[in-house]
């Protein structure tokens, strides 16, 4: 199957290519951009859009590429791009490309029939061709939907880095310079991308593609935060979990970052405040964020007498996980915490009856100490 970020790029291939002709949108994706149009203007592609065709009688339904007068080719082949006809729009793009070698939109034209279905390589052979023949931003976004198809995204940053400096006031290059940039585990250079972009860019605030972009960098950020701390990098951590937040303040996973953070230096107050925003915004306690975010929290409200709420946060997550090892430790622990021996007892035994591995081992010997303790006492006092 075609990997989630290959299909959002070549469904904003279509996207593109309608938003200039009119037709109905498709969804679009990480290397989408509608373009400027040129002097033999080609389709759209997932990283521009073509111009519209020459003004004109329009090409002849019927015929081959080959059977086709030079006068009508063009626009019969911006017709079949119109109506997404990739396999004729690749037929008479090649054919318009082989009569005129020195038609750089004729080139590209080709590589854009060629990326829409799945011909990557080819693709991006025929919009290199074309560079070379006219130096075109939107050429050149459309080669950086090619590699980026291929997974090859240190061979597209040159092409979104210079489409980044020729259109600093337009959301979308920018968003997928960043998208790259996280590819290629750069998220701190994703992240001043970004922010530079904001300076730049009123509109950005404000496009669904730069958004997504966003939320990507800010996760990777706050990731990368995460690694640091758990390295006893404080600094590095520090330094990923100040970009998070400068690209996404309110992205739940840079307020877990921070708070992992802030907890790391002692500062538990803040760190209280950054996890009770992020278990606000990650109501799924299954997933892995939710799970820690509300565990974290628990485990730092009981050292501050919070056992009631900490028991409600373990319960959460126990509910949603099953016989997580983490959780029956922290909701014991929230149980003594409260007195609450029925509910302890319960924890405790659900996390010694884990196979081995399940729980982490200082938690399973403090289990099996607490389930002595606990035999024979009363459920709640």
């Amino acid at each position: 199957m075609t990997r989630p970020h290959v299909r959002a790029a070549r469904s904003s291939v279509a996207a593109s290519l309608t938003r200039a002709i009119g037709l109905a949108a498709l969804v679009g994706g990480l290397l989408a951009l509608p373009a400027c149009g040129g002097e033999t203007p080609p389709p759209r592609s997932s990283a521009s859009a073509s111009a519209e065709a020459p003004r004109g009688a329009r090409a002849p339904t019927g015929g081959t590429s080959t059977s086709l007068g030079d006068s009508a080719l063009e626009p019969a082949a911006v017709d079949a791009a119109k109506a997404e006809d990739w396999p004729k729009a690749e037929s008479l793009y090649r054919e318009l490309a082989r009569r005129q070698p020195r038609n750089a939109a004729a080139k590209r034209g080709l590589g854009v029939a060629l990326l829409n279905q799945q011909k990557n390589e080819d693709a991006a052979t025929a919009l290199e061709a074309s560079l070379r023949l006219s130096d075109d931003i939107d050429t050149r976004l459309d080669l950086a939907a090619a590699f980026a198809a291929q997974d090859r995204y240190p061979s597209a940053l040159p092409h979104l880095r210079k489409a980044v400096a020729a259109k600093p006031r337009e959301p979308l290059p920018a968003a997928r310079l960043a998208g790259a940039l996280v590819k290629v585990d750069k998220p701190d250079a994703a992240a001043d991308v970004l922010s530079e972009s904001k300076k730049s860019c009123p509109a950005c605030a404000r496009n669904d593609e730069w958004n997504r972009a966003a939320d990507e960098v800010g996760r990777s950020c706050a990731a990368r935060a995460q690694k640091q701390a758990t390295s006893g990098d404080g600094a590095g951590a520090r330094k990923f979990v100040d970009l998070a937040v400068s690209v996404r303040p309110d992205l739940p996973e840079a307020q877990l970052a921070m708070g992992q953070v802030a907890r790391a230096d002692g500062d538990n107050k803040k760190a209280t405040e950054a996890y009770r925003k992020a278990v606000a915004g990650l109501p799924d306690a299954k997933s892995e964020p939710g799970a820690t975010a509300r565990l974290e929290l628990a485990t730092l409200l009981l050292t501050d007498g919070g056992g009631d709420e900490a028991a409600k946060l373990a319960e959460q997550v126990v509910a949603a996980r099953g016989d997580d090892g983490a959780a029956l430790d922290t909701l014991g622990r929230a149980c003594d915490a409260t007195r609450n021996v029925s509910c302890a007892r319960r924890a405790y035994g659900k996390l010694v009856k884990l196979p081995g591995g399940a729980a982490d081992k200082g938690a399973f010997e403090h289990a099996k100490l607490r389930m002595k303790a606990l035999k024979g006492r009363p459920g709640r006092r």
